[in-house]
């Protein structure tokens, strides 16, 4: 049977799916066992708000659908044939008719509405500094950084009169001798390690244009280690004090600011879904986090060992918490926790970590914020933690 078929016929027998987006998860893993990589692409487009847009509307024209192609497309550094099977999958499944009517809007109009970082205008930043780099379809991606270390570094958006679309995995990994990198506007993506080791790198300026940080594509990404991947992050080891996310990513990598041990504030974007595996891991100075308000889950060890943590209060929505998550965190004296989290604990872990560490590691007053009879209620009570009405 055709992919949108079954889709439907899921949609059909299961429409709360759409609103629970641990439910859809767990039903595409039911209809399509075998196929991760569909699964992903199909969970891509709900996150991105597309299926929520699908649902208001009885019909979609070309512009729309273009518009949430490219979304997939530059969002989430995915081919263009891939991101149109996966929406395609979804408007045929919504049952959504197609406008075919001529369409007299101009190219200009179209690109904007296709892409929001074309809404804006960006300035063109050259530079005199030496990158090897190579041509992809939708621009330059730098490959290395292959100048001398320089105190500020503006990564440019043209090099020899060609748009740059990202900067690649470990193109600056060890330049030790940077503090300031401005990255101009009109990239999009910052690969794995990226920054990895910069000890000096202080502080460090994104564009509004950035969607991504850090990948999923695995050439020339990761490290195997026996049987495990690692992914390293794009920022990790670096000297980061404070970093602001612009609400345009969509997707942080797994480790990208792992053992950032100078970095005290972060602000992430607000539409982000989730904060990935090991992503503060070791930011033992980190004191204030501001937090997605979109947010659904918080991976393995996201936090763990952020020793200055002292309260966080998690948004409304989130569902899930998963192992070792605020694992010594030894400074913190509160978590607030909505009514929204039905699972703490979870994730593919390895058993061992208790979400917020053995007691022994917690601080003194540690206490859960909650509602009467919710489920971190029933969490804090089994595991022995204080709880207080939130």
């Amino acid at each position: 049977m055709e992919d949108d078929k079954v889709l439907a016929g899921m949609i059909h027998d299961y429409p709360d799916a759409l609103s629970d987006r641990k439910r859809l998860q767990a039903l595409l893993l039911d209809f399509f066992p075998q196929d991760r990589r569909k699964r992903n692409l199909l969970m891509i487009v709900y996150d991105d708000g597309i299926v929520a847009e699908m649902r208001g509307i009885g019909q979609i024209d070309k512009i729309t659908l273009h518009r949430f192609v490219r979304s997939i497309e530059m969002g989430y550094d995915i081919r263009t044939k891939s991101a149109e099977a996966a929406v395609t999958t979804w408007v045929k499944a919504m049952g959504l008719a197609m406008d075919d009517r001529d369409d007299k809007t101009s190219t200009a109009v179209r690109d904007r509405e296709a892409s929001p970082s074309a809404e804006r205008e960006w300035l063109p930043s050259e530079s005199d500094s030496l990158y090897e780099y190579e041509e992809t379809p939708r621009g330059l991606r730098i490959l290395k950084f292959i100048d001398f270390d320089e105190p500020v570094v503006v990564i440019p958006n043209i090099i020899e009169g060609k748009k740059v679309i990202a900067v690649g995995n470990y193109a600056f990994k060890g330049c030790v001798g940077i503090e300031k990198i401005i990255v101009s506007d009109g990239i999009e993506i910052l690969g794995n390690g990226v920054f990895l080791n910069c000890r000096e790198l202080k502080k460090v300026e994104l564009p509004e244009s950035l969607r991504r940080i850090g990948t999923t594509d695995e050439t020339g990404c990761p490290k195997i280690l026996g049987s495990q991947t690692k992914y390293e992050g794009a920022f990790e080891y670096s000297g980061l004090e404070e970093v602001t996310i612009p609400n345009s990513v969509k997707y942080i990598g797994e480790n990208s600011f792992a053992s950032c041990g100078q970095l005290r504030r972060v602000v992430l974007p607000d539409k982000m879904k989730e904060i990935r595996e090991n992503t503060f891991r070791w930011c033992k100075n980190l004191r204030e986090v501001i937090l997605p308000q979109e947010l659904d889950v918080i991976r393995i060890s996201a936090f763990e060992g952020c020793d200055d943590l002292q309260t966080v209060d998690l948004p409304e929505g989130v569902i899930s918490i998963e192992e070792g998550a605020f694992a010594g965190c030894k400074s913190l004296e509160s978590i607030y926790i909505p009514d929204s989290v039905i699972e703490i604990g979870g994730g593919k872990g390895t058993g061992f970590l208790k979400t917020f560490g053995e007691p022994k590691e917690r601080h003194d007053g540690f206490t859960i914020r909650c509602n009467a009879g919710s489920y971190a209620m029933q969490y804090a009570r089994a595991q022995q933690i204080r709880c207080a009405r939130a």
